[in-house]
């Protein structure tokens, strides 16, 4: 799915650090689901994870006051023991269990690969996907040799008129070339699934690398033109030609790029809501035949269509009839290149490509072995057959229902707080426990298995898998349109170590690989499972309820359940964080974007106060002594340091400055100390005098 599909699905963590590195039925509160295991399969006992613990006092300093610096106090000891290694542009909590999990992955999938007549069809699929992907020998004997059909396709291009079908098969394999056309759920009517078109085509991470002004953006603009050069050059264009092409993709793309959304706009749901039909809209694009477009991409050629950025696609007519066909060709080659510049392509493009991403742009020193890359590969391309096998060795029942117990406690948590709410009136509160009470678990795993027995993996054929893949996936997802929506349908797979809600779904979602330690733990007390995953789910929760998931009302439709009153109060009380976010410079020159960060900073604030409410219910009905100490700490002690430490990271200066410029979380440092200096029961547990630190004057609060 394109960009604008995903959107709105806020996640706990950005999977942009592990790309760019390793290249990425409703409960009703209180009731319970009991746990299932995926059909035919018996769920082994939790992996034993050596040294991964959700509460490590070996981690904190004692030389550092916790009341001055929460994240150091609690973190320093995990980074002198953890330094960044070569090959990640960054390395955190996340990133160990990522790593772990990724372990896990290569031993079913070299397992899988082995020729063998009792494997499964899934097992064909991932085992001769992986070792295709192995197989460099082949690939780069192969060379550009699987390309060169569509490469010969856009050289075949000679009119405007002809691109339209050109377009459709380019997107259907996977190519990222001028906007994105996909389903989506109607905004209107969050039942029904309409086709949805949005802006795209861009080759650097995201609109403001083509528009920011200052030194470090126009360099990072002259290296992304010497890197399509580059790329040119591999794919054996004269080097002149090659130069003159990597200007031409640059001005294309700068077109693009400003006539589309900044991230913070396309925050707003508001801005992408322009519902048309597709007569309607073909009349806009009066350089591009939209009606040879969905033809050959087998589109509905009728009926209701989202326009999510009109003023993108009035430019993008206007380039169609503008731009010269050599032009037009250069970008098309460029993205071709791009889309497949991985492990499918020879070791030279896969390098030059890792070279511009992870090294220039994000500071990786180093790419990753192969058998990292190939093996979320796999996850990315057939991850519910992988994490079928996953779920069985890794995942079983109890860790299912402990989840959902938490996750219970916390909605019970958030049902109450509500009803505390000094800001929010009567009418306005019945509607928000209508949306928390509607809200879907879903944990661990799909209760349906994705189908793949229309794909075709072919062993040896490392290319050819990878664009049969996006040929399945297009026409899976084309294939929605009109239908009743699957709401068991999950947007991360079983390993993955994140978690989101969607709030067109209104539900929340915790892949199996994110349900264990350092982050989850039956063995550990709940004072730091509280801390640490109570505050993830309480996060997916509160997204609900942030800035754009409040737009949503309990069915997943964009509507207004506000008064005019609460609205204004919400607005007022997020500014607060607005401000406190703008104010924190993340690298010399560089500070945080407020209102590009606050769903994730509400999130992160409102989440762990409503861990923490749940946990002292929990610690009550217990009859826990809140004086005794264990480890050395007390209760409400551990659960602070046990949310500090999931955010221990270390991060390179180039990707923190990516992250600060587009990544609409925080810096992990901030996700931490800014989010407890706005708890004053944090201060407390830890005796903080009021001029401390971590303890705000005037604390920022919304949920």
């Amino acid at each position: 799915m394109f960009g604008l599909i995903a959107a709105h699905n806020r996640c706990l963590i950005a999977l942009i650090v592990l790309e760019a590195a390793g290249l990425t039925g409703a409960l009703a509160l209180g009731q319970a689901a009991p746990p299932t295991a995926p059909p035919g399969v018996i769920p082994a006992e939790v992996p034993v994870t050596p040294g991964l613990r959700v509460f490590d006092p070996s981690l904190i300093d004692k030389t550092v006051d916790p009341c001055e610096n929460f994240y150091r106090y609690s973190c320093n000891g995990w980074f002198k023991r953890n330094p960044l290694p070569a090959d990640q542009v960054a390395y955190g909590r996340f990133t160990e269990l990522y790593e772990l999990n990724r372990l896990h992955l290569k031993q079913i999938l070299e397992a899988a690969a082995a020729p063998a007549a009792t494997r499964t069809p899934n097992e064909q699929k991932i085992g001769d996907e992986y070792a295709s992907c192995m197989d460099t020998a082949t690939v780069n004997k192969l060379g550009l040799t699987p390309l060169k059909p569509e490469l010969d396709r856009i050289a075949a291009l000679t009119t405007a008129a002809e691109l339209p079908a050109l377009l459709a098969h380019l997107q259907s394999i996977g190519v990222n070339a001028f906007f994105g056309m996909g389903s989506n759920q109607d905004y209107a009517d969050s039942s029904a699934v309409i086709t949805s078109y949005g802006a795209g085509g861009l080759g650097l991470p995201e609109r403001d690398y083509y528009t920011r002004t200052d030194a470090k953006s126009v360099e990072q603009r002259q290296q992304y033109v010497d890197h399509v050069k580059r790329m040119f050059t591999l794919a054996s264009e004269p080097e002149a030609q090659a130069a003159k092409d990597a200007e031409a993709v640059l001005a294309i793309e700068t077109r693009l790029a400003k006539a589309s959304l900044t991230m913070t706009e396309q925050r707003d749901p508001q801005n992408l809501n322009h519902p048309t039909d597709v007569a309607s809209f073909s009349k806009e694009l009066a350089h591009f035949s939209l009606g040879d477009y969905v033809t050959a991409a087998h589109a509905p050629a009728a009926g209701k269509v989202n326009d999510s950025e009109p003023k993108f696609f009035a430019e993008f007519n206007g380039l169609v009839a503008d731009t010269p066909v050599e032009q037009i060709k250069a970008y098309l080659r460029w993205h071709l290149l791009h889309a497949y510049a991985g492990t499918g392509l020879p070791e030279s493009v896969d390098h030059e490509n890792w070279n511009f991403y992870a090294h220039i742009l994000n500071g990786a020193e180093k790419q990753q072995e192969r058998w990292k890359r190939c093996t979320i590969r796999v996850d990315h391309e057939l991850g519910e057959a992988l994490g079928q096998a996953y779920v069985a060795k890794y995942f079983p029942p109890a860790e299912k229902q402990r989840t959902l117990e938490m996750t219970l406690a916390i909605e019970q948590a958030m049902d109450k707080d509500i009803a505390a709410l000094d800001w929010m009136s009567a009418e306005t509160k019945v509607k928000a426990k209508e949306k928390l009470h509607a809200v879907m678990n879903k944990i661990g795993y799909p209760d349906k298995w994705r189908d793949y027995s229309k794909l075709e993996i072919v062993r040896g054929d490392s290319l050819g898998n990878e664009m049969r893949v996006h040929e399945f996936d297009f026409a899976r997802d084309l294939a929605k349109i009109g239908k009743p929506v699957d709401k068991g349908e999950w947007q991360m797979t079983p390993p993955t170590v994140n978690a989101y809600y969607d709030p067109q779904m209104n539900n929340v979602n915790f892949p199996a690989g994110y349900l264990q330690p350092p982050f989850f733990s039956g063995k550990e007390d709940d004072a730091a499972n509280y801390g640490d995953m109570g505050s993830t789910i309480g996060h997916e929760l509160t997204h609900g309820f942030d800035d754009e998931g409040r737009q949503f009302d309990k069915d997943g439709n964009l509507k207004n359940w506000w008064t005019r009153d609460d609205e204004q109060k919400f607005t007022d009380r997020a500014d607060c964080m607005v401000k406190q976010y703008d104010a924190i410079e993340a690298v010399p020159g560089v500070h945080l974007n407020g209102k590009l960060t606050l769903g994730e900073n509400l999130a992160d604030l409102g989440g762990l106060w409503l861990a923490w409410l749940a946990w002292l219910d929990k610690a009550g009905t217990a009859h826990v002594d809140m004086n005794a100490k264990a480890d050395g700490y007390t209760a409400d002690q551990r659960f602070w340091i046990a949310y500090a430490q999931q955010w221990c990271t270390q991060t390179r200066p180039e990707q923190l400055r990516s992250q600060a410029e587009g990544d609409p979380h925080a810096p992990d440092e901030y996700r931490t100390n800014t989010v407890l200096t706005d708890l004053p029961e944090f201060a407390k547990s830890f005796s903080c005098k009021k001029t401390a630190a971590m303890a705000a004057p005037k604390p920022c609060r919304v949920w």
